[in-house]
């Protein structure tokens, strides 16, 4: 006799689906707490040893790499100058003319360090409170 196997038959596919092995759950192991003498990683029992950094085994091992930290030293820009120390740059110039506005100052900021008419305000205030 054949049986026709259909769609009916068929065990529903869920998402949900349990495996047929039991769930086990694993405790991490504890960590020594930091000996304030002690550099590097915390080794215990529980670190395996194959964990833990290596050093360089590079050709260059003993030898100091100045070099390479030098290059890059080397090819560091000056940093451009912060909104702030344009903006202070712009009070000290501004403050020693005559007859010359708050308000007159605030717009040089909008205008030279792009700020808001907000933040030229508050630059304004806290540069005054700082240089005087």
């Amino acid at each position: 006799m054949n049986v026709k196997t259909t769609a009916i038959d068929l065990p529903k596919a869920t998402t949900d689906q349990k495996s047929a092995a039991p769930a086990t759950t694993t405790t991490p192991p504890t960590v020594a707490p930091a000996s304030p003498s002690g550099s590097g990683p915390i080794k215990n029992a529980a670190t395996p040893i194959s964990s833990t950094p290596m050093a360089d085994t590079t050709a260059n091992e003993g030898k100091n790499d100045l070099s390479g930290s030098q290059a890059i030293k080397a090819e560091k820009k000056p940093k451009a100058p912060t909104k702030m120390e344009i903006a202070s740059a712009i009070y000290l110039r501004m403050s020693k003319q005559k007859d010359v506005t708050r308000k007159q100052i605030v717009e040089q900021f909008v205008v030279e360090a792009k700020l808001s008419a907000a933040g030229a305000s508050t630059y304004y205030q806290l540069i005054k409170a700082k240089l005087g």
